[in-house]
């Protein structure tokens, strides 16, 4: 009986963890499993103008000059968008290494994409 409560008790809260998580999301924000996957691959936090960029994850370039200067983050960091997106680019980069790039994303709200 006891080991059946706690078993409950488990899934009501990763229930509630879920729930919040996809209400986070559903406003725009960036959510606990964005950050702490964020945090794991020892990526930068960016921020442009006050609004957090949406992590999501590390990509390759074999020719970084495929890549442009895009803007600075609010605290210095150069961003990097690919050549010929428009103004406001699908995709930003952080550069990590010589060839390994950080990718980031404008978070929106989901109906709103």
């Amino acid at each position: 009986m006891r080991k059946k409560r706690g078993f409950i008790i488990c899934i009501i809260l990763v229930g509630l963890l879920l729930l919040s998580e996809l209400f986070i999301w559903s406003s725009g924000r960036i959510g606990w499993f964005n950050t702490a996957n964020r945090i794991i691959s020892s990526a930068p936090d960016v921020e442009i103008q006050g609004k957090r960029l949406s992590y999501q994850g590390t990509v390759s370039f074999e020719d970084s000059h495929s890549l442009e200067k895009y803007t600075s983050s609010d605290d210095g960091q150069v961003l990097y968008k690919a050549k010929g997106t428009p103004v406001l680019p699908p995709w930003i980069y952080v550069k990590k290494d010589e060839k390994t790039f950080f990718r980031y994303k404008i978070p929106k709200i989901p109906w709103r994409i």
